[in-house]
């Protein structure tokens, strides 16, 4: 069972799910209307109203696990993830649940001022930043190199609210015309390439990995990549290595790191400690990591499947590369295989729904779900 169906991320895991072909998916989601509820690898949907108390969301688990004989319970998103650690004792069910970091690890890996702090003190590469909450504290960066990235610490993901600044001007005209949104981290921005490693855990060691680099991105270059092309990088594994360690991690990760071309070094950006947008091209590239944390989750083992060097396309770096190159929709060999098309065959419906719900303006964005 996925107990927050109504979030953007449980697409991509019930694909990575279904491919499988092994299990009956129970999706419980706070609204009532999603593109999930339509879809034809969900065997039963159900409809909880979103609660503020987090007691009343653990005990309908508790009743939904009882009544329909769940087996395994897989939150998809950080907020979820972190009550259901923060509440595990309450759980009746805390055995079928999905392999999870104790808290305090969970807290330092989501809020970027703690995780700084601890890539810090177990010196492990990154950039160099400090912490600021008003203008006042904007000269603490002094000591910094423009140009700067500055991001809220926590509570923000996809890029948002991620703005570079190249000189001291720049920065304090745009915190003097925006709120603070509570405390931002600024870091000196690393000249190189942006490329992330996602992992599947268990007490600090690395059970199965994969790692990508993007290779289409947005115009802000802060966005989630539209294509990743995957690749083996010691180095950087030696890094990623070292911080799952220092972390004692359970559980699964997605780590955005950049290469420092001046410093020929990989260096930790920021850990997102939930299921990713890009677990289906980790999949194309032979790792189900949802199939992968059920296993080790049961107390199963596995053999570390090998990776597939290979380039995917999500829908969106389709449609782009589709602009730029109109040949490629003849190559259906390649659209069925290296790119999201395959699952839109597969299940079209949740899709047609969304891009209604776009069109008549019940959603904004693609990342979000309509009511």
């Amino acid at each position: 069972m996925i107990p927050d169906g109504q979030d953007f991320l449980a697409v991509p895991v019930i694909n990575c799910l279904a491919s499988s072909y092994q299990f009956k998916i129970y999706l419980l989601s706070n609204l009532k209307y999603t593109p999930l509820r339509f879809s034809r690898f969900v065997d039963h949907f159900l409809f909880s109203p979103k609660t503020e108390n987090d007691e009343d969301w653990i005990n309908t688990i508790d009743k939904i696990v009882e009544n329909h004989d769940i087996d395994f319970i897989l939150p998809v998103s950080e907020d979820s993830i972190r009550k259901l650690i923060l509440h595990k004792s309450k759980l009746k069910a805390a055995k079928k649940l999905m392999l999870l970091p104790e808290l305090d690890n969970f807290d330092t890996a989501n809020d970027k001022a703690l995780l700084s702090q601890h890539l810090h003190t177990y010196d492990i590469p990154h950039p160099k930043g400090c912490l600021v909450s008003n203008m006042a504290e904007l000269n603490k960066i002094a000591t910094l190199n423009f140009p700067v990235i500055s991001k809220p610490t926590i509570g923000y993901g996809g890029g948002k609210h991620i703005h570079l600044f190249k000189n001291m001007d720049t920065l304090k005209t745009h915190f003097k015309n925006n709120n603070f949104l509570g405390i931002h981290i600024i870091q000196e921005y690393i000249e190189g390439y942006d490329i992330d490693c996602s992992v599947l855990c268990k007490a600090g060691e690395i059970l199965a990995y994969t790692i990508q680099k993007g290779i289409v991105s947005d115009a802000s270059g802060f966005s989630p990549s539209n294509a990743h092309v995957f690749v083996q990088e010691p180095k950087l594994f030696s890094v990623v290595e070292k911080l799952i360690k220092t972390l004692n991690w359970s559980g699964i990760a997605h780590i955005d790191l950049r290469f420092d071309e001046n410093a020929q070094q990989f260096k930790v950006i920021e850990i997102n400690p939930r299921f990713w947008l890009s677990v289906e091209a980790s999949l194309n590239a032979g790792f189900n990591f949802p199939e992968l944390s059920h296993k080790i989750s049961m107390g199963h083992t596995f053999e570390r499947p090998k990776v597939n060097e290979c380039t995917y396309w999500s829908l969106r770096g389709l449609k782009l590369k589709v602009k730029q190159e109109k040949k490629v929709l003849l190559r259906w060999k390649f659209m069925l295989t290296h790119t999201g098309l395959k699952f839109v065959i597969k299940d079209p419906v949740p899709i047609i729904y969304r891009f209604f719900a776009l069109r008549f303006g019940k959603i904004k964005s693609v990342h979000e779900f309509p009511n």
